[in-house]
């Protein structure tokens, strides 16, 4: 028997504490997401633009970043408040403003930026745009600001990898380089299309990818992906719904604005997605949307709960894996 007030009672008490202590400060580690996909909410006026968030305990890496207007407002914020300072890797899909101009609010904001991976595009398939779309005098600009800035600036090749964590990796599936062999593109054709892999996860980020290289892909298994991330904000010129019916997923997740998502702009994205009867969160509608990775579950979190242009709201979602697998 031991008596209370005891040096040995007092000794076992204080193992006991130090015991539970150690494991409340296991299970709140536990609880933290292995890495989290942020789909941040550049598309909450008229304009459209992506702005994907990718974060772990260690690293942080943006797939675009909206316009200049749109991330000053809602980007630069968003990664203030998470507490970041430093992005380790800058993706542009390809370049339309409404998807590398936020880099440049980031770094107005005083957010550090070391590596900026960008293509280049064919000046005649540049100027084809001109003076809606793409414009090299000011991707050149852009280039060199980064530059400034003490960025690297690198060309991202088709079979790049990048190691996010031991369990976890992103890569460049494919790159159009220039016109197909028997029609001309435009520069949304030639996005990067680059999947993140979590475990056995898939998560596609297929840039602004349109109907013509779209096609192309629409025969290539490597698309398959558990997440889709919308191309081209669900607008009419996206890729055709045999690239959807490819990359087969079972998530959508979409950075457009309310008004294209809702509208006739968006109806055949939105068709598709309802005929699939697919969960989908849309930036316009549901703002920010956050998507944690953990062991053994992940969780999507909207902003707003809305069922607004979808068969219903599906607002906070957690999606249970056996096995490291849904």
């Amino acid at each position: 028997m031991i008596l209370p007030g005891t040096s040995l009672a007092f000794s076992i008490s204080k193992y006991r504490n130090v015991l539970l202590l150690t494991l409340l400060w296991l299970s709140g580690c536990a609880s933290e997401p292995e890495a989290t996909w942020h789909l941040v909410n550049v598309n909450a006026s008229q304009l459209q633009g992506d702005a994907n968030l990718i974060q772990t305990s260690n690293l942080v890496i943006m797939i675009d970043g909206g316009r200049y207007s749109e991330a000053e407002k809602s980007l630069v914020p968003y990664v203030t408040a998470l507490g970041i300072k430093v992005i380790d890797h800058f993706f542009v899909s390809h370049p339309h403003r409404d998807h590398y101009e936020g880099l440049i609010a980031l770094l107005d904001a005083g957010i550090t930026v070391s590596n900026l991976h960008m293509r280049i595009p064919p000046r005649h398939i540049c100027d084809r745009e001109i003076p809606w779309g793409c414009d090299m005098k000011d991707i050149k600009s852009f280039v060199q600001k980064a530059i400034d800035h003490g960025i690297t600036v690198h060309h991202p090749e088709v079979g790049f990898r990048y190691e996010v964590t031991p369990k976890s990796k992103i890569e460049i599936l494919y790159a159009q380089d220039d016109d197909l062999p028997s029609d001309t593109i435009d520069v949304n054709d030639l996005s990067l299309i680059m999947q993140w892999s979590i475990k056995n996860t898939t998560i596609l980020f297929p840039g602004d990818l349109n109907k013509k290289v779209g096609a192309v892909l629409s025969n290539d298994p490597r698309m398959r992906s558990t997440f889709l991330k919308m191309p081209h904000h669900g607008a009419t010129s996206l890729a055709p719904n045999e690239f959807f019916d490819q990359v087969n997923p079972d998530y959508v997740l979409v950075p457009g604005p309310k008004w294209v998502w809702c509208g006739e702009r968006g109806a055949r994205a939105r068709d598709w997605v309802e005929k699939k009867q697919l969960p989908v969160w849309v930036n316009g509608i549901d703002g920010h949307i956050k998507v944690d990775f953990f062991d053994d579950h992940i969780v999507v979190t909207p902003e707003i709960r809305s069922e607004e242009c979808k068969l219903h709201a599906f607002g906070r979602t957690e999606i249970r894996l056996k096995n490291n697998e849904l």
